[in-house]
């Protein structure tokens, strides 16, 4: 698997040819995050992709977030298991801070993943 590489900024990296893509568990953790980061229907060529967040937030299930997420991650490309996952949800700040173990096709990967929603 290979992915082109992003910034800090979520901008794709460009003029360094090859060293501008992720492989292997590099490239699955980046696609993690970046769907995870990915609000339904913000994308006019995906409008079924992403987390629904906005209502997600406002319900205040715990459930329905855990749900979201380990199915977002489990569906990505390279996943093949979720070992464990913990997240806390901040409703005042809004920020959900992320933390995993996922097996793929390239071994176990752990991470961490802090996302602002405070859009």
């Amino acid at each position: 698997m290979k992915t082109r590489a992003i910034d800090i900024n979520r901008d794709w990296l460009f003029g360094k040819g090859r060293n501008n893509y992720l492989s292997d568990s590099n490239a699955v953790a980046q696609s993690i995050a970046t769907r995870l980061r990915s609000f339904l229907g913000d994308a006019f060529f995906a409008q079924t992709q992403g987390i629904d967040w906005f209502n997600l937030l406002g319900a205040k299930d715990q459930t329905a977030v855990s749900l979201a997420v380990s199915t977002t991650i489990l569906n990505t490309d390279g996943v093949t298991g979720l070992s464990s996952f913990n997240f806390n949800l901040d409703s005042d700040t809004r920020e959900f801070k992320l933390t995993y173990e996922v097996n793929t096709i390239y071994g176990d990967l752990d991470s961490q993943i802090n996302i602002d929603l405070g859009v």
